[in-house]
């Protein structure tokens, strides 16, 4: 296992030693003492949890510097030095690993080596280089990940800073904030922010519910950041299987006539109210635990306060749910204006005590994946005061790369005939109030009729309705930093969400960072490559609580996690065709007929009794007759050296519908008999990571190559409708006349072994993302005219 790591800093000594001796690690008269004095002091903060000599012994007499000799007999000799093998014998049984397992105690420097631990490479340790290899090994990441700093905490190593009642304030090791907060005697409170809209027309501002978790101590003066999570399911989440679509039927001719008009929502809009904290009461208590994502709680401990809201619509929260207009992000931006003093709010919805965020230090941050991720997007467009850095995860950058491509109506995985008024569905969640319901109801329904008819799933166009939910043509006031996560096989919210999104990010005067994995629609928090938590730790230390730490220029702009290797990433300076050499294949030249034909049956899967995700396995396989009739498959030549497939491949097609209306798809594939790593990372310890003292845990995870090895891989998607081979809007087509279509496919980082083949699947229907017609229809290629362009690395 490669635990790359990348979120610690090379400080100079002076400052080593000043945070040693700040934890007690080393004593103030460190160069007075002997050696073994020091290595006492030392190692006994390894153990906090012993309270007595006695114990300290034991725990000595546990840990073996050899196979011969026990810290504990080496101690009560006094030496002046331990070799470099003995240290780190040491070192690794601090870090858990475990002797005569894990490593031999005659070459634990091998483990460190395979490992990629740092280690001191000196012959011996002594006075000289006892407090650099010290420091070096506390940020050293443990077998759970986790830095060796980080795990004493779970053994109550900051209790005399959690039990201080006259501690009450940030503390930093090696640029990072470190767990000196009570998780366990955190202060929960609700609160209700005075919106400046009125989404479900009843005359009055709507009220916003947000949950807060702060530390105790921020009832004693001290302010600290916010990481808040805008999360439309907080407040839960209502079956939207009856409000699916169905996607069995016929494709549409678009025509001028069949394409809607745009109509604005009815929103009503007040004049913003100034707060005035003279009169402010506390906030209500709230009984609730529920928290949502474990990467805000590893920050609680560390100082930094925990907010979630639903936002217009859900639980607690007034409003009607309107997925992704912008009021759903002036909803999500207000409360950040409640954090930094701008904004009312309220003890109680009955609106008559109102209630300041005091503990704030008007520094907040945005966090969470998804929908959550696609509301910190959105709100950083605004450029929101307050707003100093985004954790944006598999987030939509624009509504229509979700629900649309091209002009087609196309699904997210595995969530076929969703679009959003189903989500709109899912996320209005204060009708499980029936109170709620009574008042609510005929107004959502007529939300629902608005969305249904803008959506338009007759076309699949872009219009108005998709330009407003287009956040990267939003980005002018943008002036925050940005933390971009995304997987590469994640076939919910596509890759392009990310990358389209990064390009115009590119153009802006902001720091920002991308971390593109090999998972779906996941978190990264938890994986064993990376170091990412402390790399956010590093990330937020210095953009919301001012610690001085260079945290941007610590790793590349963008990190991407290896697809063939194990624990292995790249770092590059972009995400961009341009890393690679452009290259063009006419497809002609790998057929052996120039022209060729395929008819698509949209219902076959179900004649088969297979699902989306097995009919996709089955049609790359193409092994199936009625199947393989409903596709053109293409093969590159095989690689004859390793190389990396980087951006957005694009096919360009010469193609004829035997109708006037018509819907391409094309797969790009690696073929390759192979054991390939998994797309969902596996656990590797349980409740591995410690969040805080006695207060939550991690589950360690990474991706490992799977026990079965597998012919081929799917790269890349992309859809597109015929009528649109001109661009953004559909014209007439004459059915059996030819028209050259182009159009981009999923954009991608992909290592291509030697000897790996790629191969292009030319078809119609998808069974998981497009509509699936009733009819018959047949595509005709002209190969000579038809190309493919990559570029490879």
């Amino acid at each position: 296992m490669n635990y790359n790591q990348y979120a610690r800093l090379d400080l100079p000594l002076t400052q080593q030693l000043d945070e040693l001796k700040q934890l007690d690690f080393i004593s103030e008269n460190y160069n007075k003492l002997s050696f073994s004095n020091n290595i006492y002091t030392a190692f006994s903060n390894f153990f906090p949890e012993v309270t007595s000599s006695e114990g300290l012994d034991y725990k000595f007499n546990l840990l073996a510097i050899n196979s011969k000799e026990t810290l504990k007999d080496w101690l009560i000799d006094d030496q002046s030095s331990l070799s470099n093998s003995e240290f780190y014998a040491l070192a690794l049984q601090l870090l858990n690993y475990e002797a005569n397992q894990d490593f031999d105690l005659s070459d634990p420097i091998q483990l460190m080596k395979n490992n990629q631990l740092p280690f001191i490479t000196d012959a011996t340790i002594d006075d000289s280089n006892f407090s650099s290899a010290l420091y070096l090994l506390l940020n050293t990441r443990a077998k759970n990940g986790f830095e060796l700093i980080d795990n004493l905490a779970d053994k109550g190593f900051f209790l005399k800073y959690i039990e201080n009642p006259n501690f009450n304030q940030h503390l930093f090791f090696n640029g990072k904030a470190l767990p000196v907060f009570d998780a366990q005697n955190m202060i929960r409170e609700v609160v209700y922010i005075e919106s400046d809209l009125d989404t479900d027309l009843d005359g009055k501002r709507d009220l916003l519910q947000a949950t807060v978790f702060r530390p105790k101590e921020t009832d004693f003066g001290l302010k600290v950041p916010s990481l808040y999570t805008a999360n439309p399911y907080f407040g839960g989440t209502n079956d939207d299987k009856d409000d699916l679509h169905n996607v069995d039927e016929n494709l549409t001719a678009v025509t001028a006539e069949n394409q809607p008009s745009f109509k604005k929502a009815s929103i009503n809009t007040f004049e913003k109210t100034t707060p005035d904290s003279k009169n402010a009461q506390s906030a209500e208590e709230l009984a609730t635990r529920q928290r949502i994502y474990r990467l805000n709680d590893y920050f609680f401990a560390r100082g930094f306060a925990n907010v979630y809201a639903g936002g217009f619509g859900t639980r607690g929260s007034d409003g009607l749910r309107n997925t992704g207009d912008p009021s759903e992000t002036i909803c999500a931006k207000e409360i950040i204006e409640w954090l930094t003093g701008d904004r009312i709010a309220y003890t109680s919805p009955a609106r008559t005590k109102t209630t300041t965020a005091f503990w704030s230090n008007h520094h907040i941050a945005m966090t969470g994946k998804s929908y959550l991720g696609t509301l910190a997007t959105a709100v950083a467009s605004t450029g929101v005061k307050g707003l100093k850095t985004i954790i944006s995860e598999a987030a939509i950058s624009s509504w229509y790369d979700y629900y649309r491509e091209n002009g087609l109506v196309i699904a997210p995985d595995a969530c076929q005939g969703e679009d959003c008024d189903a989500l709109a569905v899912v996320c209005q969640s204060n009708l499980k109030d029936s109170g709620h319901a009574i008042k609510l109801q005929e107004q959502f329904d007529k939300q629902l009729a608005y969305l249904q008819e803008q959506q338009d799933r007759t076309t699949g166009q872009y219009s108005e309705f998709w330009e407003i939910r287009n956040y990267r043509h939003q980005l002018k006031k943008l002036n925050c930093s940005y933390i971009g996560v995304h997987g590469l096989n994640d076939w919910n919210v596509k890759p392009k969400n990310a990358y389209k999104l990064w390009q115009e990010l590119e153009k802006l005067p902001i720091k920002h960072k991308l971390f593109l994995h090999q998972g779906e629609h996941i978190y990264m928090n938890n994986l064993a490559s990376i170091d990412f938590t402390n790399m956010m730790n590093l990330w937020l230390s210095e953009e919301l609580l001012d610690q001085p730490n260079n945290a941007y220029n610590q790793w590349p702009n963008v990190l991407v996690q290896d697809n063939v290797k194990p624990d292995t990433w790249h770092g590059e300076t972009t995400w961009h065709n341009n890393l690679g050499e452009k290259q063009s294949q006419v497809l002609s030249e790998l057929a052996s007929e120039k022209i060729k034909q395929f008819t698509d049956n949209g219902q076959t899967f179900k004649k088969l009794n297979l699902d989306a995700k097995h009919w996709e396995n089955e049609f790359i396989k193409g092994e199936l007759s009625e199947l393989a009739s409903e596709q053109i498959k293409i093969r590159l030549p095989q690689n004859e050296s390793e190389s990396i497939l980087v951006g957005r491949p694009k096919v360009n097609l010469s193609v004829a519908s035997s109708m006037n209306k018509g819907q391409l798809s094309v797969m790009l594939v690696d073929y390759q008999k192979r054991h390939r790593l998994s797309i969902v990372p596996q656990i590797i310890e349980m409740n591995a990571q410690p969040l805080g003292y006695q207060f939550a845990y991690e589950t360690l995870r990474e991706f490992k190559p799977q026990t079965q090895s597998t012919d081929f891989k799917l790269i890349a998607k992309g859809h597109a409708n015929l009528q649109n081979y001109q661009g953004k809007q559909a014209v007439n087509i004459n059915p059996d006349e030819f028209y050259d279509l182009s159009f981009e496919l999923q954009p991608t980082y992909y290592c291509l072994p030697k000897d790996s083949q790629l191969g292009l699947i030319i078809y119609s229907t998808d069974v998981g993302m497009t509509k699936r017609p009733l009819e018959q229809t047949t595509y005709t290629i002209d190969l000579t005219q038809s190309s493919f362009d990559y570029s490879i690395k």
